[in-house]
């Protein structure tokens, strides 16, 4: 295994373990890089490249996937206020409800 896949393998662990803590895993790995993902979905669907689009919400689904994990296990082990634990699981069960229908929807079409 190389180099860059040594980094991803060891991010990726860290990122579905909680490891980065419950406020980074939550707005830097969900809320700012999920915002730059909007805006890279944007420029890909303006493409019009049906393999692009759908090689880019995998990627996203697979990373959204990996982050609402992160984010669950960093409120489990989060030791601040329970009102932040609360709010970071109901985010995550908002956010996996939203997966869901999306699934659904897309394959109804």
């Amino acid at each position: 295994m190389d180099d860059v896949q040594e980094i991803q393998k060891v991010f990726f662990k860290k990122l579905i373990d909680g490891d980065f803590g419950l406020a980074k895993t939550y707005w830097f790995y969900g809320v700012l890089v999920g915002l730059i993902g909007q805006i890279v979905m944007l420029v890909v669907e303006m493409s019009e490249s049906i393999a692009l689009v759908i090689i880019t919400i995998l990627v996203a689904l697979t990373y959204n996937v990996c982050q609402m994990i992160g984010t669950w296990n960093a409120a489990n082990r989060y030791t601040g206020s329970k009102i932040w634990t609360v709010l970071a699981k109901i985010t995550v069960a908002l956010g996996i409800m939203a997966i869901t229908f999306t699934i659904i929807i897309l394959t109804n079409l």
